[in-house]
């Protein structure tokens, strides 16, 4: 059962006969009438297979024309009478095997709610979703033409990133602020509307929950959370201070190198154009960052990594091992060869089976979309290098997580507040010393590098007013059985002055992005991992990688790979203590 690591992209043969089998398989497994312990840990194992066939198919779209194989995707996942079969096995069988037994309520759980789901309230959102989107794209047009209208290409990037790059090298105080209200003006021209269709997101999420019998959206979430309500809004509420604070600073200092302008952070990029000055910019080698990342992962969590031969031309499949016995692999797909993905992520999909003499390694898919440099050298940006470490953490994530249910990835597993934690951990690697060294830059490279951990640094205090005003709208709607996201807003600025800051515009395009419409009220778990790694990540900027040794780091991660374990509480101000650390560290 663990032959798929890579599959083949020139005919698909060999994939249409991994698929046929598993249908077979799978007949023959139903056709007994009964499930036993062993076909049971079989029976989801198939099932995981199967999706990662075709998470894999669907993320080298480009490549491969795999329509031919979405019957098989239907017969396994679009099954009514399959799943009621399926159901009503599983309740028949009954496993001596504890966590078996867990895995089979869960899953039965899982079928029971495929089943019971209310489709038109799901299609219900989809489309006020859609209405969303459409309202901010929408908006995004108008401010394309007008940056087309003042001279700017407008096929280099979104409307926020043009306008940025714009803002920034103009030398005139007085027309960047005009051209960033225009943009903002823009922006919110069909706010009412927007507003109004996500407060009708918000209100078909309520009735939904209701009718299961949660008292509010937020309550029906925090059933897969480690964290309690009021544990969550002060959280919340302590970022959201602590963010204004990081505010303030960040103005006096834009105004002390620009001069006082009217609202400073308007100015941001023009700032940091300034910091700049000569200092250049360097790219970094890919193969140099995934050798480093390879040694963290050996000397903190006993992992030795080797790239395994694979016939693909943009996938690299690494295997992952403990005392030379392999526990999992991974697989990067990082480059954007045109095929249409949203954003960098880590799935998890394939789970470690290891019962009785089934065994099945997990395998963790890291998909990525750095565009490669014209000359075909593997070289990427500092933002890819920050984008690859967090995405790595949540891969070695899946690979060690101790105990798994059927039909979730390893990282879907964990307490919602706790997926965040390894992967900011791992992300922190680049503002480590030995990183720097390990790359071997010159000196010019090394301001540069410098540098651009500066900007990464002062980009998250610029935006830690949005990350926290989001979080508390989030479990501010979604925690209460009324009002809207106007109201919200206007009850978080009573209470913290919010719209010195920012305004209500600013925030209706999150409410319609995947994370909150998967786990609504659930934002805060963000601003929680953030404390978590930062906290976890300060003392080892005093240490060598080559001194660090797994065993120093046997309790610090237990609650990233044990679901039994409690989420702690962080000081939500470590997160800010840590980037005042690598700041005060950098020389000048």
């Amino acid at each position: 059962m663990d032959a798929i690591t890579g599959l083949d992209q020139a005919s698909l043969l060999e994939t249409q006969k991994i698929l046929s089998s598993a249908k077979d398989r799978l007949e023959a497994i139903l056709s007994k009438g009964t499930l036993t312990e062993p076909s049971f840990v079989e029976l989801v194992a198939i099932y995981d297979n199967v999706a990662y066939v075709f998470l894999y198919l669907e993320s080298n779209e480009q490549w491969v024309d795999y329509r031919p194989l979405l019957p098989y995707r239907d017969a396994f996942f679009r099954d009514d009478a399959l799943d009621e079969k399926l159901l009503t096995m599983c309740r028949r069988l009954t496993c001596r095997d504890a966590d078996l037994e867990e895995c089979r309520r869960a899953y039965v759980e899982h079928l029971g709610a495929k089943r019971a789901a209310d489709p038109a309230s799901a299609q219900q959102l989809e489309q006020l979703r859609e209405q969303a989107k459409e309202l901010v794209q929408r908006g995004q047009a108008d401010q394309l033409a007008l940056l087309e209208r003042l001279g700017a290409r407008v096929d280099a990037g979104t409307a926020d990133t043009i306008a940025y790059t714009l803002i920034s090298t103009t030398p005139d105080a007085a027309r960047r602020s005009k051209l960033s209200d225009a943009m903002t003006t823009l922006r919110d021209k069909r706010l009412g509307s927007l507003v109004e269709t996500i407060d009708r997101m918000i209100a078909v999420r309520r009735e939904t929950s209701r009718r299961k019998g949660f008292p509010t959206v937020l309550a029906e979430t925090l059933q897969r959370c480690d964290i309690a309500d009021e544990d969550a809004r002060a959280m919340a509420d302590s970022y959201l201070a602590a963010a204004i604070e990081e505010h303030v600073s960040l103005e006096r200092d834009i105004c002390g190198l620009i001069g006082d302008v009217g609202s400073p952070t308007d100015h941001f990029g023009h700032y940091v154009r300034r910091l700049q000055g000569e200092v250049s910019v360097p790219l970094f080698d890919l193969r140099a960052c995934l050798d480093f990342l390879y040694q963290v992962a050996e000397r903190v969590f006993g992992l030795t990594m080797r790239q395994i031969p694979d016939a693909s031309p943009h996938v690299v499949t690494v295997v992952a091992s403990r005392d030379d016995e392999p526990i999992g692999y991974i697989n990067f797909d990082l480059w954007d060869s045109g095929r249409k993905r949203a954003a960098n992520t880590t799935s998890g999909i394939r789970n470690r089976v290891d019962w009785e003499n089934i065994v099945q390694l997990p395998i963790a898919y890291i998909s990525c979309r750095f565009h490669r440099w014209p000359d075909g050298r593997d070289l990427i940006t500092f933002q890819n290098v920050h984008s690859l470490f967090h995405e790595f953490g949540h891969a070695v994530n899946h690979i060690l997580i101790r105990k798994r249910l059927p039909t979730l990835s390893g990282l879907d597993y964990l307490p919602l507040e706790r997926i965040e934690d390894l992967s900011m951990w791992t992300e922190k690697w680049v503002y480590h010393p030995d990183f720097l060294d390990h790359l071997r830059l010159s000196a010019e490279e090394r301001a540069g590098m410098r540098f651009c951990q500066k900007v990464k640094i002062l980009e998250y205090r610029r935006t830690h007013v949005d990350r926290a005003v989001t979080s508390a709208l989030d479990l501010a709607v979604h925690g209460s059985q009324a009002g809207g996201l106007r109201e919200a807003f206007h009850g978080l600025d009573e209470r913290f002055g919010i719209s010195r800051y920012c305004s209500l515009g600013d925030f209706p395009v999150y409410f319609a992005w995947p994370m909150i419409n998967a786990n609504p009220g659930a934002t805060f778990a963000y601003t929680r991992s953030a404390a978590v790694a930062a906290s976890w990540f300060g003392p080892v900027l005093d240490r060598h990688l080559t001194d660090l040794n797994p065993a120093d780091f046997d309790s610090t991660f237990t609650a990233c790979f044990d679901f039994d374990v409690s989420s702690s509480k962080p000081d939500i101000r470590s997160i800010f203590a840590f980037y005042d650390d690598v700041l005060g560290r950098q020389p000048g």
